[in-house]
């Protein structure tokens, strides 16, 4: 059976499992506001999420699919309020505030450039191009920490689970791609996926400190 027999069932699940994805910020922000402050937990993947969830929201709503637009609705909702949250409580305020600003000039600059191009297949062209490339810089910045895996020989600082949940959600939104026959959900999809598969791998041969030191405690005995 074709796979574009599956699209609606496709488009469900990654919708579902992505707002789950999304709200997992939800635990961040109560970290923080526990904390008192943001301390070193970096504020800025909430605004590269407004950012995405944006480009992605208008892409969807120009190519008048559902799912994107859902899906990104309720991320850029999610995320605007992470950014709100943040700012609240942030160490510093001023660096942020700048951040903020920059990224929402990108996002008012390119939803100006779409509502005035007068060729839409042109618009939608360009749109997909940048929301192709704004996702693969940000799905390839964890392999920032590889040389911290390597050093260490310990993947503690890798969260294993959002990890594994990135693996499932690009996986989901790739197939999708190939339904709807869209290059630029595919590529950028299946590019975070193999970027995340790579870092499970790690876990293999770098198992974390608390799981090494179990098994130290496990050969003395």
């Amino acid at each position: 059976m074709a796979l574009e027999n599956f699209r609606e069932i496709l488009s469900v699940t990654a919708t579902i499992t992505t707002i789950i994805q999304f709200l997992t910020g939800v635990i961040i922000c109560l970290s923080i506001r526990r904390k008192g402050g943001s301390g070193d937990i970096s504020g800025f993947p909430f605004i590269a999420g407004v950012l995405g969830c944006s480009l992605w929201l208008r892409y969807g709503m120009l190519m008048k699919d559902t799912a994107m637009t859902v899906v990104n609705a309720v991320g850029l909702v999610l995320q605007l309020c992470y950014v709100f949250m943040y700012y609240l409580y942030a160490t510093n305020k001023g660096p942020y505030l700048k951040q903020v600003v920059i990224v929402f000039s990108v996002i008012l600059s390119t939803m100006l450039y779409v509502a005035v191009e007068p060729i839409e297949d042109k618009a939608e062209f360009r749109l997909g191009l940048l929301c192709c490339a704004t996702t693969l810089i940000f799905c390839s910045a964890p392999l920032a920490t590889l040389g911290d895996v390597l050093r260490t020989r310990s993947t503690e600082t890798l969260p294993f689970y959002l990890i594994l949940a990135n693996v499932f959600v690009a996986a989901q939104w790739f197939l999708y791609g190939v339904a709807v026959h869209n290059t630029f959900v595919q590529v950028p999809n299946f590019i975070s996926c193999l970027i995340a598969l790579f870092q499970l791998a790690l876990f293999a041969f770098f198992p974390s400190t608390n799981t090494r030191t179990k098994l130290q405690v496990s050969d003395e005995e």
